[in-house]
């Protein structure tokens, strides 16, 4: 089975962050966008990978 390597990179780093931040992200004291950063860093780096596909990839 094939799995495309923005899927993959995007696997790993979901994981690691979910490993690194859950506490982070639940922190009462903390900013209320604490969890939208890190869905951002999250979407951009998968949009980051994505980006050096070539269309026939598609």
């Amino acid at each position: 089975m094939y799995i495309p390597r923005p899927l993959l990179i995007l696997l790993i780093i979901l994981y690691l962050l979910f490993l690194l931040s859950v506490d982070w992200i639940n922190q009462m004291e903390g900013t209320w966008y604490r969890p939208f950063l890190v869905g951002f860093l999250i979407i951009a780096i998968a949009s980051w990978t994505h980006r050096e596909q070539d269309s026939d990839e598609l």
